[in-house]
């Protein structure tokens, strides 16, 4: 009885942190299209940091990133990661955007 109740009180309390999203935005310094239908962004302030944008993002009006100079804002969650290039295999980690919206 006593393990049931922990496990039960174990996964309700962790749930949430799990599916936790966090804020972040800033102005790319460097968006690279990446073999794995991916788009890496490296963002400056406020909140920076690499990023990956995938098809499956939540993307709003002015579509995925396209160029360094424009701001992005929005949601990130789990990390991710985008390749590069494939002869050598080069892979960059990133955090992966779960909702973005971009500048022009």
């Amino acid at each position: 009885m006593r393990s049931t109740v922990a496990l039960t009180v174990a996964v309700v309390l962790t749930t949430p942190l799990m599916a936790m999203a966090f804020p972040f935005g800033g102005q790319a310094g460097m968006v690279i299209p990446c073999y794995n239908q991916a788009i890496y962004a490296s963002l400056g302030p406020p909140r920076g940091g690499p990023y990956v944008w995938t098809p499956s993002t939540k993307t709003y009006q002015f579509g995925a990133p396209t160029h360094a100079g424009q701001w992005l804002l929005g949601l990130a969650g789990a990390p991710y990661y985008c390749i590069v290039s494939i002869q050598p295999v080069i892979v960059w980690p990133g955090t992966y955007i779960t909702m973005l919206g971009t500048s022009r």
